[in-house]
């Protein structure tokens, strides 16, 4: 006996409405399945703070170090994760596109690297990038080249993880605190004249603190700074620049110091949230208020 053809569609239509088993995963990602894997207990652990100490000297307390600069023939930025990299991380691509190095006749630091570190952060998994910053069976810390350090020797196995959280976590994007034009070639040394010149882009800071309140910013540097900088940020020479300048001339450098410290001068931590960095920034770009050295 056949059914009306009306009924087996309803019953069709009505298994088709059902839900199935689970289906399969969607596609694997860039270095293999459920990139980037899971989350190393060693990552969980890490301090990104300490490790933007150790970014900039590894060798301090601060950054899970002995307290101590090592004692090499080679120049400490030739082990230096900055030096190469840049407080920004871009390489020679950011604020570090004209700083010389053995290439351009300053055989007393290295290359700025090519290497962009903010894009590795992103796109390796968590061991791609412990295994990146350890550099295993690369040169000694006393050898004055531009390949990558063999940190592995030298860094306890937390501080890499440290470093490694740093990057993913820690940095703050330039474009959040100011605008940076790179304008020319790239730096290269010209030999046609004698003796030979450098020849490097202009880097132009712009709209620095624009998205902060100055207002706000105020009141964080004066609960924060001012006890150390004075009010108007001119008690302490930063290499002949009040807090101030340093803002308005090396705002690729100020948030790093403010965030993880300078060794043996100042603490890390003192302003961590990136909001609050902006307002700082608003209001150290016044220079009514916070004026130049003298």
């Amino acid at each position: 006996m056949r059914l009306p053809l009306l009924l087996v569609l309803l019953v069709a239509f009505l298994f088709m409405g059902c839900p199935g088993e689970d289906g399969s995963e969607g596609p694997a990602g860039p270095d293999g399945e459920n990139w980037p894997g899971p989350v190393p207990a060693e990552y969980t652990a890490a301090d990104g703070i300490a490790g933007g100490a150790a970014y900039s000297k590894w060798w301090s307390a601060d950054a899970g170090g002995v307290g101590t600069q090592p004692t090499t023939t080679a120049g400490k930025d030739f082990y230096r994760c900055k030096a190469c990299h840049a407080w920004d991380g871009l390489g020679n691509a950011g604020s570090y596109a004209s700083r010389t190095g053995q290439s351009t006749l300053n055989d007393g630091r290295p290359d700025v690297s090519s290497v962009n570190l903010r894009a590795a952060a992103e796109a390796e998994s968590y061991q791609e990038l412990y295994d990146l910053v350890a550099h295993a069976g690369s040169r000694d810390i006393d050898a004055a080249d531009n390949r990558h350090p063999d940190f592995a020797a030298q860094l306890t196995s937390d501080q890499i993880w440290n470093i490694v959280k740093f990057m993913v976590e820690e940095w703050i994007a330039p474009s959040d605190l100011y605008d940076l034009a790179v304008e020319g070639s790239s730096m290269y040394v010209d030999y046609t004249v004698d003796p030979p010149v450098v020849v490097a882009p202009t880097l132009t800071y712009t709209n620095i603190g624009a998205a902060g309140d100055a207002g706000a910013g105020d009141t964080i540097y004066a609960d924060n700074c001012a006890s150390c900088h004075g009010a108007d940020g001119t008690t302490i020479d930063l290499g002949g620049r009040s807090v101030g300048q340093f803002a308005r001339e090396k705002p690729n450098e100020l948030w790093f110091k403010a965030k993880f410290g300078e060794d043996g001068y100042m603490d890390a931590g003192i302003v961590t949230d990136t909001g609050d960095m902006q307002d700082m920034y608003a209001a150290l770009v016044n220079v009514t208020n916070y004026p130049d050295l003298p």
